[in-house]
């Protein structure tokens, strides 16, 4: 067995664990619902039942005066408070990392018009998929994010998501590339994760990049930037992360958002055989993760 089939066993191994405790937490936290509502049901049924055996006691010492001797009935305050009224157990979505995939709504796809999306002969907005993803912001609260991908990856996309929800892999914004008029360049300044942009390759070959093809995802793109081959990039909120030396970094954020071949953000991705940007030779474009068609 070589290195590359012994690590991607390894990788194998390390999402098989993932799946099963996020399976364990899922079942764990559905039967403690459970079980609070059925404790909530039943202390709610005992308070009822005790209030309606009283008001018939009211009922029979005054129903019938003429037969009944005069009794002064006293009703004894409840000893505890009403039951809360039952909560509703949560659902699979509250509960859940993954997020929902769907055809893009017809509002979104009004807004890409024009935008991120023109009319051309490599795909149609019917093979994009809409996706909605939790995800956790810089301040490690969970957020939901959106991003449209090629249908043929979108489950995989949410798997992805799914386990970089899991590990807390921190994403400062993720928002449709439209909310910025569909330049990227805007979007990399607000530090904007994005996929599906109808545009060329940024490597000057005149061909659609495979952002325009859904098949490519930019990830927290100020943090892991474009850097030419001088080393330079063209983002000057970025220049401190041009060097990939993250000692060096004065953010622990940034630090935590990093991408390198030692992160496990890469391990998720390249192990379901996308490609990494910040691999190449002429330019690295350490944001970038893509997976072309067969």
């Amino acid at each position: 067995m070589d290195y590359k089939q012994i690590r991607r066993k390894e990788l194998q191994d390390k999402r098989q664990k993932r799946r099963r405790r996020k399976k364990l937490v899922y079942l764990l936290s559905a039967a403690a619902a459970l079980l609070a509502v059925i404790a909530a049901v039943n202390l709610k049924g005992l308070y009822d039942t005790r209030q309606a055996e009283e008001e018939q006691n009211m009922m029979q010492a005054t129903e019938s005066p003429d037969t009944m001797p005069a009794v002064s009935v006293t009703v004894e305050p409840a000893t505890s408070s009403p039951a809360p009224e039952p909560t509703a157990a949560p659902t699979a979505a509250s509960v859940a990392s993954r997020g929902t995939a769907q055809p893009i709504p017809e509002d979104i796809r009004q807004s890409m018009m024009g935008l991120s999306y023109r009319e051309n002969d490599h795909i149609t907005l019917d093979e994009l998929s809409y996706l909605t993803i939790p995800y956790y912001d810089f301040n490690y609260q969970s957020q939901i994010g959106h991003m449209v991908v090629n249908s043929a990856l979108a489950e995989e996309v949410l798997d992805i998501f799914a386990e970089l929800y899991e590990i807390q892999y921190p994403i400062e914004r993720m928002e449709l590339v439209d909310n910025y008029g569909a330049d990227d360049y805007e979007s990399i300044e607000a530090n904007n994760t994005s996929a599906f942009n109808y545009r060329l390759s940024t490597d000057g070959s005149g061909r659609v990049s495979q952002h325009g093809l859904g098949r490519a995802i930019d990830i927290n793109p100020q943090i892991n930037p474009y850097v030419a081959s001088d080393g330079t990039g063209a983002h000057e909120n970025a220049r401190e992360y041009w060097s990939r030396d993250i000692s060096q970094w004065s953010s622990d954020i940034a630090k935590a958002a990093y991408i390198g071949t030692d992160t496990e953000i890469y391990d998720i991705f390249i192990s379901r055989g996308w490609s990494w940007g910040g691999s190449w030779t002429s330019y690295r474009d350490y944001q970038h993760f893509e997976k072309r068609a067969d």
